[in-house]
């Protein structure tokens, strides 16, 4: 995807110019450096610079061509949606009417268990409202459920420390791991699926982060009945 790609590519530069004016910060004021040495050091710092602020606007751009068309996609997509609300409509007024005209044949005695089996169909079939569960639907698999807009993730400078330091670190990190198990977070919506290696899940379901959120926005979780997979890492929140 291109958005995938120029935010990448940003992240990249940054990097870079980070890199670059640490080099420079370094260099000033620094004896064993000459003059000219810093001097070429403060002219990369600059071409960095200049790069980043290019490629970022270039994000920016795209980000913005891609949030551009998010109107158009929501009308055309309710416009659909609400075709396929009404035949369901139909269907259900359909059956509903089929079942009340079966029942009303079915009611040819006056036996109290059969009376009482009658009277509790009637009300099922009186109870059933098809505008409030076209609503639900809508509200939880169309236009009404909860969405995702891609929008600007600023790059954020890696914490450098020692060697040594990393590699206590990851030990005591793994140790925690071991202990712990994984942070408990809960499911913000469903989730199914779509490969065999991710995880689904329902709205309020509790479950395990068992790995951090991967470049492509994926944590690994496992629910209490033991099942692992990969799920998007914006469907929860820590509990």
């Amino acid at each position: 995807m291109m958005l995938d790609k120029v935010r990448r590519a940003y992240h990249k530069v940054s990097r870079k110019e980070q890199t670059a004016r640490e080099r420079e910060l370094h260099a000033q004021g620094n004896p064993d450096v000459a003059i000219d040495k810093q001097k070429k050091i403060q002219e990369e710092r600059e071409l960095a610079q200049q790069e980043a602020e290019k490629v970022r606007a270039r994000y920016e751009k795209v980000l913005e061509e891609v949030n551009r068309y998010a109107p158009r996609y929501m009308e055309e997509m309710e416009s659909i949606f609400d075709q396929s609300q009404d035949e369901e409509r139909k269907r259900i007024v359909f059956l509903k009417q089929a079942f009340l005209s079966i029942h009303k044949h079915l009611d040819i005695t006056n036996n109290e268990s059969v009376r009482a089996v009658y009277n509790e169909l009637h009300n099922t079939l009186m109870a059933i409202d098809e505008h409030e569960d076209l609503r639900w639907w809508k509200n939880t698999h169309g236009p009404g459920m909860p969405t995702d807009w891609p929008h600007f993730k600023e790059w954020t400078p890696e914490k450098k420390t020692k060697k040594v330091k990393k590699e206590v670190e990851k030990k005591e990190t793994i140790e925690k791991s071991g202990m712990i198990g994984g942070v408990r977070v809960k499911a913000l919506y469903d989730y199914a699926g779509q490969e065999t290696d991710e995880l689904s899940f329902k709205a309020g379901e509790e479950f395990l982060k068992i790995e951090d959120e991967d470049d492509q926005g994926w944590c690994r979780g496992m629910r209490d009945d033991g099942c692992e997979g990969l799920y998007p890492a914006n469907y929860v929140e820590v509990v």
